[in-house]
């Protein structure tokens, strides 16, 4: 419990009464039977490691340290030249990573690989744009300035239009989806046009469909229209027949009944009764519809018009199921088409945003405003090295390779001059070897003549 020593509960003390000090030994007795321990020495801390922040973005300027000591004043801005050069990489790391995505239509950690690639590419072609010299004088600084000016301008149109992209993604990929639907739209139209109703209102299918373009169906109303349409005609035809026969009947019939009632008129004889030209009349008359088959022709008349009517319900049965396989079959080409749009990748981006430009001033004002920002933020190594012009260090850089410059050539000459006297010793001794050898030679030849002139 708190407050309570340890122990005092088995020493049987109330928490509330102090505890039984033990009697005090004597000092000398104390000190010596148990001297007091030493304590042990502390460790030193270890100190935390640095970050030399600075010292690091100094190496992407290229900086040598050890110049740079010579003006420390310096170190603020090739620290901040090299800050410059870590966000451009940074900048276009990340433009990457978008355009990767963007094209692969989905973030992936595959996109890791050539967005680091890109990063070190971008940050070792900054770091190189702005460590090396500009050189002295105009006429040798513009040239060099220009061809790294187009070079920056070049990775910042690169870099920069992922990044606009992405910053109108909204407009953009609605306008992309516009584009799909409009197209898949186009494609139900032209199937449904290159595959017309037999026998409907509808044009005729254009000359330029492809084979592609029209279906195979199951059911047609072609032969059911065919029939229809010969019944049509032959009723049309035997209407015609029927209705001449009937009219020349009538009249045939009204002859024989004017006849009959005595009426007067030409081919009449005016007695009325059923007289003999009467009775002719009448057998002229059932012989007129006998020869001429009237009432067979009327009921075949009534059998085609109810077949006609029977082929015009089953030709609408037959339409409508066209209709429906033809709808059917159009859903099916459109659905497929869809499923081969797939994601929306990097090309259909740039297009999107290329017809948004065109299509409103104020969209391309905005987009061309976004991409011009980050070229220039891109191109930033290079105009902060060229604004901020000659440094001393730089001045320190030039000095110093000057001076490794003159110290190679002079070691260039001390050494051919080495070799030179060497060659010259070494001709020396040879041209001495042949001295020596040649009187060596005469002493012989000396020593012979001697002795032969003894011998005599």
């Amino acid at each position: 419990m708190d407050g309570i020593p340890p122990g005092a509960k088995e020493l049987g003390v109330h928490p509330t009464e102090p505890l039984p000090q033990p009697d005090p030994e004597p000092a000398g007795r104390h000190a010596a039977s148990d001297p007091e321990p030493t304590p042990p020495p502390a460790r030193p801390r270890r100190p935390l490691p640095r970050l030399q922040l600075g010292r690091r973005l100094r190496v992407l300027a290229g900086v040598d340290e050890r110049l740079l000591d010579r003006v420390p004043q310096e170190r603020a801005w090739y620290t901040s030249l090299g800050g410059v050069v870590l966000g451009t990489a940074t900048i276009a790391a990340i433009s990457m990573y978008f355009a990767v995505t963007q094209a692969m239509g989905a973030a992936s950690w595959l996109a890791v690989f050539p967005v680091l690639v890109w990063f070190l590419f971008i940050l070792n072609v900054d770091r190189w744009l702005v460590s090396s010299r500009l050189g002295e004088g105009w006429f040798r600084r513009v040239p060099v300035l220009l061809m790294r000016v187009l070079m920056a301008v070049f990775f910042g149109v690169i870099i920069a239009e992922p990044l606009v992209l992405r910053i109108f993604e909204t407009a953009v990929v609605q306008h992309v989806a516009d584009q799909r639907t409009e197209a898949l739209a186009q494609l139900a139209g032209r199937l449904k046009a290159c595959n017309p109703v037999p026998g409907s209102t509808e044009p005729a299918a254009p000359a330029d469909c492809r084979a592609t373009e029209v279906f195979n169906f199951d059911q047609s109303p072609v032969a059911i229209l065919r029939e229809l349409q010969t019944r049509r005609a032959d009723a049309a035809e035997l209407q015609k027949i029927v209705d001449a026969d009937s009219a020349q009947l009538r009249a045939i019939n009204d002859l024989a009944r004017r006849e009959c009632v005595g009426d007067s008129g030409e081919g009449l004889t005016g007695q009325r009764g059923v007289g003999p030209n009467c009775r002719r009349l009448r057998a002229e008359a059932d012989a007129f519809n006998r020869t001429r088959q009237i009432p067979a022709n009327n009921t075949k008349l009534a059998g085609l018009r109810t077949r006609i009517s029977e082929l015009e319900t089953a030709a609408g049965t037959s339409h409508a199921a066209f209709e429906a396989e033809r709808e059917t079959k159009i859903e099916a080409r459109v659905a497929e088409e869809r499923s081969h749009q797939g994601p929306i990748g990097l090309l259909e981006r740039l297009g999107a945003l290329h017809d948004l430009a065109d299509s409103s001033g104020v969209l391309a004002v905005g987009i061309w405003a976004v991409r011009i920002f980050f070229i220039l933020v891109d191109c930033m190594p290079i105009l902060v090295k060229f604004v901020g012009g000659s440094t001393t260090y730089d001045r320190l850089v030039s000095a110093q390779l000057a001076v490794a410059e003159r110290d190679l050539n002079h070691e260039i000459e001390a050494e051919y001059a080495e070799r030179e006297a060497e060659l010259r010793k070494r001709r020396a001794e040879i041209d001495l070897e042949i001295l020596e050898h040649k009187a060596e030679l005469n002493h012989r030849l000396h020593r012979a003549a001697d002795r032969l002139s003894d011998r005599v």
